[in-house]
């Protein structure tokens, strides 16, 4: 796998932690909240992946690329769909004498649907990526991976 194709999926990886999902009351609607989603993923060849949801929605739920652009992030009281946008190049640097590759990347978010218990969703925010591993041959996978996503933001639904 190339470092090119690695930072490219680091950055589909990270297209699906942008969103940021409000948690059920029990009256079935959230008030505006602060939400968190935190994804850590180590395949890189992978997208998506598991994703924690701290704040209104408070779940372990799955990332589920839909698009270049666009995630679903699927728990268990509903879906919250979100398109993202990079900010900028983001950075990406290589080591030819540890192997040590990252990337970064920054960018905004915004809900487009929900279902369920989300259905009313409307939010938006910002998201920063850190991506590294080793790996010297670029036409083979890297020797150890992880991506980090985390995507901030009120939220309500």
């Amino acid at each position: 796998m190339t470092r090119s194709r690695i930072l490219a999926l680091g950055a589909v990886v990270l297209t699906g932690a942008m969103l940021n999902v409000p948690a059920v009351s029990a009256s079935g609607s959230a008030a505006p909240g602060d939400q968190k989603f935190v994804l850590i993923q180590t395949d890189p060849n992978e997208e998506g992946g598991p994703i924690a949801a701290t704040g209104p929605i408070h779940a372990k739920g799955v990332d589920v690329v839909t698009g270049e652009f666009k995630d679903r992030f699927k728990f268990p009281d509903g879906n919250v769909i979100i398109r993202h946008k990079p900010q900028g190049s983001g950075k990406d640097s290589f080591d030819p004498a540890t192997c040590l590759f990252t990337f970064t990347e920054r960018g905004t978010w915004k809900t487009v649907k929900g279902t369920r218990a989300y259905a009313n969703v409307e939010g938006s925010g910002t998201y920063k990526v850190l991506g590294q591993g080793f790996g010297c041959d670029e036409n083979q996978p890297p020797e150890t991976f992880f991506v980090r996503i985390v995507a901030k933001g009120p939220l309500t639904y």
